[in-house]
């Protein structure tokens, strides 16, 4: 295990959101580059058109994963995150999809490292409520495990502590406000962690501010004070205000984020996450 912080695995990230003069979606952010103009990403264009999340291998040691953001199922934004696994990485990048007896079934998936995972989880299946990603589709919401090895909400704990597999993040994907399409799924170890740090929040009931509700930091990462924001108050605040994805480089915009910037984080990203038309969750992931 390492005893110093990892650097994540993901080596450019690009975001895009729907733009009514353009009429379709066109780029808004990235890193390490800022695009421009239309999606023409083929990738990304058929995660849209599918309204699902979708992975694929582009070769040993890449992978691509695109994630289309639904506003009453209709595309609102997309994210595409190029992952770079050098040939000692271990991590698994999964789509669960409801299956003709209502259950999650795998339905896309890359693993690195990780025959026995690759070989056992197609046999898988997850009832709503159970296990990652069937918790995911309860709650309709993103769910961060922090200790996939010690979870007891971690259906395949025991495989995990064998691989090093620490840390795991749901995210759902809603067709409409009560029907999932799909929950992305993302595993990764100490040594090559997928995220410095992940984070959700949930606004309160008169939608003034946001309460952080789930964390989990990489080894060697110190978690942030803070656990409450104001609407339109800094990158959380700014996404839930504006309703669309915010991505920054630095803490010049948003002071609470310089002590994890300053533990070498390279750019902070936060993703709203919509039941129907609702705006139910931000999540934070810092890269």
């Amino acid at each position: 295990m390492t005893s110093t912080i990892a650097p994540t695995i993901v080596a450019n990230t690009t975001v895009w959101i729907y733009d009514e003069t353009a009429g379709g979606l066109v780029a808004s952010a990235g890193f390490p580059d800022m695009p421009a103009g239309a999606l023409h990403h083929d990738f990304v264009m058929a995660a849209v058109a599918e309204r699902r999340a979708m992975v694929r291998s582009v070769s040993d040691d890449t992978l691509e994963i695109a994630m289309p953001l639904l506003l009453t199922g209709e595309a609102a934004g997309a994210v595409l995150f190029t992952v770079h696994t050098p040939p000692e990485c271990k991590i698994a990048i999964e789509i669960w999809t409801r299956t003709e007896r209502d259950e999650l079934g795998l339905h896309q998936s890359v693993y690195r490292g990780l025959e026995r995972f690759e070989r056992i989880s197609p046999y898988v299946k997850f009832p709503r409520g159970s296990g990652l990603p069937g918790e995911t589709w309860d709650d309709r919401k993103s769910r961060i495990i922090a200790r996939l090895d010690q979870s007891k909400a971690f259906m395949r704990a025991a495989g995990a502590r064998e691989e090093g597999l620490r840390y795991g993040l749901g995210i759902p994907v809603m067709a409409t406000e009560h029907e999932l399409d799909s929950v992305l799924v993302i595993l990764s170890t100490v040594d090559f962690p997928f995220q410095q740090a992940m984070e959700t929040w949930v606004p309160n009931a008169d939608q003034t501010e946001l309460s952080r509700v789930q964390t989990s930091y990489a080894e060697g990462i110190k978690p942030s004070e803070r656990d409450q924001v104001a609407y339109g108050e800094g990158l959380i605040g700014q996404c839930f205000a504006s309703r669309i994805p915010q991505l920054t480089t630095s803490a010049d915009e948003d002071a609470s984020l310089g002590p994890i910037f300053d533990q070498g984080a390279r750019f902070a990203l936060a993703l709203p996450v919509f039941n129907g038309d609702r705006l139910v969750q931000i999540v934070t992931l810092f890269v």
